[in-house]
């Protein structure tokens, strides 16, 4: 298992994602870019406080073409969404702690870009989710959330 956030990992998680026929088939048609923007909190043992971890997703028709860590902020011309929030929520997301959707609407997670279409399309984050919690893709060397050792 990759360690969480490596290039590994982003690799796993694009093969995985991919995999999946009910992702693809609840995906609108078409392409979405979005960059994920994750802040350290101080909280998480995996990105310090203030420094960010940036990533981009490209999907077309339902698969994902590029997963891919940046080294700085994404520009945002031609993104569909950015979403950014604290470290430790994404990795309690990751780990199946928290519901991205929840976290969304509670304004926990800035999410930027056409929020009716996202709505509309709400099943497409929980798929992601559902996938990435129940496959026990992530090795957590510095513990896992809540972090304990």
């Amino acid at each position: 298992m990759p360690d969480i956030f490596s290039t590994e990992w982003y690799d796993a998680m694009l093969k995985l994602a991919n995999s999946q026929d009910d992702l693809s088939a609840k995906v609108p048609k078409g392409e979405w870019r979005v960059a994920i923007e994750i802040e350290g909190d101080g909280i998480s043992p995996y990105i310090p406080k203030g420094e960010f971890k940036y990533f981009f997703v490209h999907m077309v028709d339902g698969k994902i073409k590029e997963l891919k860590a940046f080294p700085e902020k994404i520009p945002g011309k031609g993104l569909n969404y950015r979403i950014t929030g604290p470290a430790s929520v994404f990795e309690s997301m990751a780990a199946g702690l928290m519901d991205p959707i929840e976290k969304g609407l509670d304004g926990t997670l800035s999410i930027r870009g056409d929020m009716r279409l996202l709505m509309q399309n709400a099943d497409l984050a929980n798929i992601i989710f559902d996938v990435y919690k129940s496959s026990d893709l992530t090795d957590w060397p510095k513990g896992k959330p809540p972090y304990e050792q």
